[in-house]
């Protein structure tokens, strides 16, 4: 039976305990729903008690792995409305007292209005330790347009030691999937066609367009839309003309549904 998270936060309003709250945060991280306004109102009744519970079980899964923040945290809070989730982390930040755990949040807190200052903190963490922090530079260098460095830092996070372990490849495959595209399109902003080519064929050359899309969710569609059409323009820059028109039919058919 599909979990309903407007009818769980429901009846956790109607009968809180911390048991059935921790039940409900666990559903949104490993099974990730879209909330919706009445979802956001359902959390702002529920007067910090269930951003707390968030908080406290974000702060024990942040000192045991810190992988799970890139896997399952960062879509929850981002889920969440801009206040939740400055909420949840100004609670975050009071429950822990561990060093790395508090620089990490006060830099993730800032990402949002001065991606800069996040760097500062990043920063002050050991990326071989934590190697997760080269993805969250990654992000910060992407949103201030500083192309190259997000690039080189999105590839080193792809390429430290963890994601080579027999027990991480499946995850290694899944972040690269989806990080590759990022890389793709950044190189394409910056004209770099022939090493975009490369990223594209990574995620395209084994599916065509159909099974490529099931990856993705409807709201997806407008970032789906406009990478396939870096690719088209990337195939028409290193002289695949006859593809380029062959990928671009299939898109605009495919999106015009």
């Amino acid at each position: 039976m599909e979990f309903n998270v407007t009818n769980a936060l429901k009846q956790l309003n109607a009968d809180y305990s911390e048991e059935k709250a921790s039940e409900i945060i666990e559903n949104l991280l490993y099974n990730p729903n879209n909330l919706s306004d009445e979802d956001h109102d359902e959390i702002d009744q529920l007067n910090d008690k269930f951003l707390r519970i968030a908080a406290q079980i974000f702060v024990e899964d942040l000192a045991y792995d810190f992988n799970t923040l890139v896997n399952y945290w960062e879509a929850f809070i981002g889920q969440l409305s801009e206040e939740q989730s400055q909420s949840l982390l100004k609670f975050a930040l009071e429950q822990t007292d561990v060093d790395f755990v508090e620089d990490f949040i006060i830099g993730y807190r800032k990402f949002y209005s001065n991606p800069k200052e996040s760097i500062t903190f990043f920063n002050k963490l050991d990326e071989n330790e934590l190697f997760e922090i080269k993805f969250f530079k990654a992000r910060c260098y992407e949103v201030l347009g500083e192309d190259e460095n997000a690039i080189l830092a999105y590839k080193s996070y792809l390429n430290t030691p963890y994601f080579s372990e027999d027990e991480n490849l499946e995850q290694a495959a899944v972040n690269q999937f989806y990080i590759n595209h990022t890389i793709a399109s950044l190189l394409v902003k910056l004209k770099k066609y022939d090493e975009a080519s490369s990223y594209f064929d990574q995620i395209l050359d084994h599916m065509n367009l159909e099974e490529y899309l099931e990856n993705f969710d409807a709201e997806n569609g407008d970032e789906v839309k406009s990478f396939l059409m870096d690719y088209v323009e990337t195939l028409k820059q290193i002289g695949k003309k006859e593809k380029a028109e062959e990928v671009s039919e299939k898109v605009m058919r495919i999106f015009s549904k």
